[in-house]
């Protein structure tokens, strides 16, 4: 899955969470810690290990271990600055990027390797992608002329972001 996959996949399912939960629906910076969270795994791994520092570009932004540090860390930050809201979205888009990593394989009818999830007890896969750098990879896939399954979500989450926005002004009133 690519960034705009990843963007739209994670705010499709943090709506309804937001909604059922009665938790903040992703509007300025809820919305933007929820977008940087669904990019963030890639924004690790991918430029790492590019230079070569990791091993794939699935290993330390996508492990489990990495992700309850980092929302441990981002929890006290958030509460130091009195945005503790902030941490929800953001750990949830984190959250949606890796499932979205792991359900893209089984989706296509593909076994996928998951050992990524518990980098560094288990070694990373590696992809033949690796060694491409990160932005071309990017222009490659969205100067495509193909259907990207993943590309098929974003109707849907503009016409959830309309409902939402009309939500919110009306409760405004």
């Amino acid at each position: 899955m690519f960034p705009l996959g990843h963007a739209t996949f994670g705010y499709l399912l943090y709506v309804p969470f937001a909604w059922l939960a009665d938790y903040r629906l992703p509007y300025r910076l809820t919305l933007a810690s929820l977008l940087v969270g669904t990019q963030f795994p890639d924004l690790v791994d991918k430029p790492l290990a590019f230079v070569g520092v990791l091993p794939s570009g699935r290993a330390l932004g996508h492990s489990v271990f990495f992700a309850v540090g980092l929302f441990v860390a981002l929890w006290f930050v958030t509460r130091r600055y009195d945005c503790p809201h902030l941490t929800v979205p953001f750990g949830f888009g984190h959250v949606s990027h890796v499932v979205g990593d792991l359900l893209l394989p089984l989706v296509a009818g593909q076994r996928g390797d998951f050992t990524f999830l518990l980098y560094p007890v288990l070694p990373a896969p590696e992809y033949p992608s690796d060694g491409i750098a990160p932005w071309v990879r990017i222009v490659r896939y969205y100067s495509s002329p193909e259907l990207r399954p993943e590309l098929l979500l974003v109707p849907i989450a503009l016409v959830l972001f309309v409902l939402v926005e009309i939500r919110r002004r009306r409760a405004l009133v």
